[in-house]
């Protein structure tokens, strides 16, 4: 395994204080603890919790945009099924890393303007590929929204189905 970096390590620090705590307690001081950094090391790599939030939500939105990418490249599949292929395998810091975003933006929605311009950007690639692509888009969207909040009780097994029939979906309906 590579050399983690300090922003990686701190970016991991605060999943796991939301997955612990909740979102209610991401603090400078509590990710610079569970980081095992110190202060001054953390605020050099995000020097306020709204810069330490748009870090979060920019690795959100790269995450996703890299494994979309991966996921067209190796299958030659449209937009939205890269998407839903990418959505499927986002990981538990990740879907933290959401459930603070959303805490974060009911407060300050401006957060959220990075992710209105990728996911509208998303929204125009897949109207040109296929005529049911947004409709499954939203739908995908919606099952990490719902997970990400823990609203739902899915047994991995029926969370992959639900994934594999949207998949199926998509290259259905492709144009």
């Amino acid at each position: 395994m590579g050399v983690v970096s300090a922003k990686s390590k701190i970016l991991h620090a605060a999943a796991c204080v939301v997955e612990r705590a909740g979102a209610g307690h991401l603090t400078l001081d509590a990710v610079a603890e569970e980081s095992k950094l110190s202060k001054g090391g953390l605020l050099y790599h995000f020097p306020s919790k709204r810069a330490l939030l748009s870090g979060m939500l920019e690795h959100l939105l790269d995450r996703l945009q890299e494994r979309a990418h991966e996921a067209q490249l190796a299958t030659e599949a449209s937009t939205v099924s890269a998407l839903i292929q990418a959505q499927q395998t986002q990981d538990d810091d990740e879907r933290a890393m959401g459930r603070a975003l959303i805490a974060a933006a009911a407060e300050d929605p401006s957060l959220l303007e990075p992710a209105r311009k990728v996911l509208n950007a998303w929204i125009a690639a897949v109207r040109e590929e296929s005529h049911y692509g947004v409709l499954l888009l939203l739908a995908v969207e919606g099952l990490r929204f719902m997970e990400m909040l823990n609203l739902l009780d899915l047994a991995p097994a029926e969370r992959a189905r639900l994934y594999q029939q949207m998949a199926e979906l998509a290259q259905e309906v492709a144009v």
